[in-house]
């Protein structure tokens, strides 16, 4: 789980350097505890569009935010306001703007008493357009009445260091990864041997050593 009372923390990572990794056993703990704090998360991918567009990314909080466990499945409230609002202008099928996304986070976020929003690659939202992203994820942690924590990976590229400079982050380099990661070579490669998946199992210690070393060095630890 995140530090108590800390509302942002950053995990600033080179690439290779696990972020994906580290996202994906924050979002695992959340979703196999049971807890009254209220989880989304969503992972940006910059090769497909849906994943780095952040209306796509709102949208998608927003979905798993309204989900509730109430056995007669009603709306709530601020989805059921702003659906009579587009209705009464004529705009049930339209998609909800950036604005009024964000607005609908801040009023679901007021429901719950402690909301955790997790995105993992940050920084492959479309550079041209991510700074609306990162201005309606401060305004929704800023705004709302109760606690909403942001735990993001990402590259620290200089406007997502500006909008969240004064909040708490953790500078991870490939480097901290390289025991674990030559250890997973040095196994994987010497069970491929055993298996005869790798020069018909014919290796003598000299070579396996070689082998081990090459693809320790060239990794870097990722």
């Amino acid at each position: 789980m995140l530090p108590s009372g800390e509302r942002v923390v950053l995990s600033a990572c080179l690439a290779g350097a696990g972020k994906t990794y580290i996202a994906s056993r924050v979002i695992d703990s959340f979703l196999s505890t049971p807890t009254l704090e209220k989880f989304a998360y969503f992972y940006c991918n910059r090769a497909e569009e849906n994943r780095r567009n952040p209306e796509s990314i709102l949208n998608t909080l927003i979905q798993q935010l309204v989900q509730t466990e109430s056995e007669d499945d009603k709306l709530l409230k601020p989805v059921v306001d702003i659906y009579q609002d587009r209705e009464t202008k004529g705009q049930k099928s339209s998609r909800l703007t950036l604005t009024e996304s964000q607005e609908l986070l801040v009023q679901l976020t007021d429901i719950y008493p402690q909301t955790t929003i997790c995105i993992d690659a940050l920084d492959e939202v479309e550079n041209g357009i991510r700074m609306q992203l990162l201005k309606s994820l401060k305004h929704i942690v800023e705004t709302s009445k109760n606690l909403v924590k942001i735990f993001a990976t990402t590259r620290m590229d200089t406007d997502i260091l500006r909008q969240f400079e004064m909040f708490p982050r953790i500078e991870l380099q490939p480097d901290d990864n390289v025991s674990d990661i030559n250890q997973f070579v040095r196994t994987k490669v010497l069970s491929t041997i055993n298996d005869g998946l790798l020069l018909d199992g014919v290796v003598d210690h000299a070579l396996k050593t070689e082998i081990c070393d090459v693809l320790c060095e060239r990794s870097k630890g990722m």
